[in-house]
């Protein structure tokens, strides 16, 4: 190591998976840098902020199932960050959708449990990576910006079809059998809308609705979720895969007009925010079937996220501590 930029261990992605991994390598004595290209962390557990309150344009809420992920959330719930928002949602018909288990969420938005783990951290925000390449037996990265970071030790941990892209543009060699496995891992894009209304939503009182899927799958009031008394709602429009994906290259107005008009039974009152927001790669259709990928020896280049063994927020949370254990066996 010889330069500032010079790093033992790098993670690619300040997201659940990239700040469960850091959060795991830091407590075990390493010194991970984080490196993210957004304003700050969150990744898909991102909010917006708006004039009236944050709105969770991403996920909603996260369950758990994993006992190693339970124990996290219980953490999380002693500390006040997160809340048993609800065991289910009704659909359109009046059907309740319930899995047994709590549907976690945070008053003060999603992105207050990233910012847990996010604690203690080196993270270089607004550092858009560009190319990844070996040179002299390290990992060079790249970024938009002219800034050129080197680590012996590589966890990337963005959606698949982006990290296969920063390897592609650098030419890295990947076994055969890995680089088709990871080509097949592929993602639902979802179109989001955040709208603040001047009346109380007619949603369901818990304030979460599973809509039919096309055009919209999900809506959910900000306001009802964190207990808010104020009349204002807060509330995120997700469109289904399909719309997403037709529309996804269409002008934005237009298709905020056509997502606005499918919602419209379930807005009241005077719209007096309406922002526009494209996840392209909001849940995989198809996982790796390990929760992590060793895809390169020397240097040292490991894969982890949500397209890993399982999808969602545990899944994430799950495989970044898998490819830290990983990194530190």
């Amino acid at each position: 190591m010889n330069s500032a930029n010079d790093h033992p261990i790098i993670v690619l992605g300040a997201g659940m998976s990239g700040l469960a991994a850091a959060s795991l390598l830091s407590q075990s004595g390493c010194s991970p840098l984080v490196l993210d290209k957004a304003r700050g962390v969150g990744g898909r557990m991102s909010r917006r902020r708006t004039e009236w309150g944050p709105i969770d344009h991403g996920a909603s809420f996260f369950q758990a199932r994993h006992p190693l992920f339970q124990k996290q959330v219980d953490a999380w719930l002693q500390q006040g960050l997160v809340f048993s928002w609800s065991r289910g949602f009704s659909d359109e018909s009046g059907h309740r959708r319930e899995s047994g288990v709590p549907c976690y969420a945070c008053s003060e938005g999603m992105n207050a449990v990233l910012k847990d783990l996010a604690r203690g951290l080196a993270i270089h925000t607004r550092q858009k990576v560009q190319r990844v390449c070996v040179v002299q037996d390290q990992w060079q990265l790249e970024t938009e910006g002219g800034e050129t970071y080197r680590t012996d030790a590589l966890l990337m941990t963005a959606p698949v079809p982006q990290s296969l892209e920063l390897l592609n543009q650098g030419k890295v060699s990947l076994d055969d059998s890995h680089r088709s496995a990871l080509a097949s891992i592929d993602y639902e894009p979802c179109l989001a809308l955040m709208v603040v209304t001047s009346q109380k939503s007619p949603l369901p009182e818990d304030g979460g609705l599973w809509l039919s899927g096309e055009p919209l799958s999900w809506i959910a009031d900000q306001s009802r979720k964190t207990g808010s008394e104020n009349a204002i709602s807060r509330l995120v429009l997700h469109a289904g895969p399909d719309f997403s994906r037709t529309h996804w290259d269409e002008d934005p107005e237009k298709v905020t007009e056509e997502i606005l008009k499918a919602a419209d039974p379930w807005l009241a009152g005077e719209r007096l925010s309406v922002q526009y927001h494209r996840w392209r790669y909001k849940t995989p259709l198809k996982v790796f079937p390990e929760p992590c990928l060793k895809a390169h020896a020397k240097p040292a280049l490991f894969l982890a996220g949500d397209g890993f063994q399982r999808s969602g927020v545990e899944g994430a949370y799950l495989s970044g501590r898998a490819a830290a254990q990983a990194l530190l066996s």
